[in-house]
């Protein structure tokens, strides 16, 4: 049974590899040029949603199945296009409206909207991706990938924590 404790971080990972995916699919760059013909990786990963980025990668996906990611991330485009339109605006209505002001209780109900919206979108985008796309061994592999992710970025902080906590060194 699926209960919110199980729910709320699969989505959570489901959304940040869509967006990994989306800017990847939105930023590679055109065939023929010398990044792609040098055999550099076309799936980016920024810090836009790159848990997706780089669990995709980690996953070798065929030629085929990035032409299938990437078609998807196309469909979904226009859509994603739209709600970020929506999000700027909404923003900046926020940002320029007082809480006391009758308008801003709307203003607060859109930004609602706008979430749920995004996490809709990026449900069924990834939820098209691993359910059409990846074979079974790769959907089984997403767990570990983001596992030893998430351990090697805990690692990192752990370290730059201990580095910078450390009281400056009188010389």
């Amino acid at each position: 049974m699926l209960n919110a404790r199980k729910l709320l971080p699969a989505l959570c990972v489901a959304a940040s590899l869509t967006g990994v995916a989306v800017y990847a699919a939105t930023t590679a760059p055109p065939p023929g040029t010398p990044a792609e013909s040098a055999g550099a990786p076309r799936w980016h990963h920024h810090h836009h949603g790159f848990m997706m980025g780089l669990v995709l990668h980690k996953l070798n996906l065929t030629d085929a199945q990035k032409t299938q990611i990437k078609g998807i991330m196309a469909g979904e485009r226009s859509q994603f296009e739209a709600l970020r339109t929506s999000v700027t605006a909404n923003r900046e209505a926020l940002e320029t409206t007082s809480p006391a002001s009758p308008e801003y209780p709307a203003l607060v109900q859109q930004a609602q909207t706008n979430a749920a919206q995004r996490i809709k979108l990026e449900s069924e985008t990834w939820s098209g991706i691993y359910g059409n796309v990846l074979t079974k061994a790769q959907q089984d592999a997403i767990p570990g990938i983001v596992a030893a992710a998430r351990a090697e970025r805990e690692a990192r902080m752990a370290a730059w924590k201990a580095q910078h906590s450390a009281p400056p060194s009188e010389d």
